[in-house]
């Protein structure tokens, strides 16, 4: 089950690069004014790839006038999002994420996965939030009459954001369980580490040579001490004895 499990998330994770790579080279976002006789008088698509693009020629003055300012992604984000696919597809192709033999490595990748999810919800989140309202381009969609200008204005979005939803559906699983999977194995390790290191500690005393060689010279020099400490006294017996044994002998005369 575990195995079909993970296969399960790959091939969604799989699909999910896909539809993330594809969005890129698709619209984001449609701005568009037409007038009261049906024609289009403004039109902006944007996408993150190919920025705001028209199909009027500069001089058409109302479409140049709503012109988005400022809307863009920047381009290093693109860039980034773009590495960050192929590393995580070359993961997901060649790493096993429940090997734990090269756990350093799989940190990277995990990592990587987790910056791809990252950006594509920075791309469905903050890029509306902080690009396109602050320069009145409504989200997720609307349709106005400006009585003004007689146009009727619609907002909304395009293909490639709807499939960066669906990128951010399919690769969140499979980040997650490879996520998880990491810190399943750094638990392990640490709590092996620990293990070492209490076991380490509780015979350190005993390896210490220092304390060993400290502890053999305190014995000798005790020894030595108390042979020295011991001579007057056996001298005082011998020469005692002799003047006994002299007297006695004396005594017997």
């Amino acid at each position: 089950m575990t195995l079909n499990f993970k296969s399960g998330y790959k091939i969604i994770f799989i699909i999910g690069l896909l539809f993330g790579f594809a969005s890129l080279f698709l619209d984001w976002y449609y701005f568009q004014g037409v007038n009261d006789s049906g024609e289009i008088v403004i039109y902006w698509v944007y996408s993150a790839l190919f920025d705001w693009s028209s199909p009027f020629s500069q001089g058409a003055v109302i479409n140049d006038f709503y012109e988005p300012k400022n809307a863009s992604l920047p381009v290093a984000i693109v860039i980034a999002f773009l590495v960050v696919i192929f590393l995580s597809a070359y993961s997901v192709l060649f790493l096993d994420a429940e090997r734990k033999d090269n756990l350093p490595k799989l940190k990277k990748i995990g990592f990587v996965n987790l910056s791809l999810v990252i950006l594509i919800g920075f791309f469905i989140l903050i890029y509306p939030l902080f690009f396109l309202l602050p320069n009145g381009l409504y989200y997720p969609f609307l349709v106005y009459y400006n009585n003004e200008l007689e146009i009727t204005l619609c907002y909304s979005l395009g293909p490639g954001y709807f499939l960066q939803l669906i990128s951010f559906a399919c690769t969140f699983p499979y980040a997650m369980f490879n996520h998880s999977v990491i810190n399943t194995f750094e638990k392990e390790q640490s709590s092996v580490e620990n293990k070492i290191n209490q076991y380490i500690g509780s015979i350190r005393e005993d390896l210490d040579l220092d304390k060993l060689i400290a502890r053999e010279e305190f014995k000798l020099e005790s020894k030595n001490s108390l042979e020295e400490a011991s001579m007057p006294k056996s001298e005082a017996e011998k020469i005692y004895s002799e003047f006994l044994t002299f007297r006695g002998a004396k005594v017997r005369k």
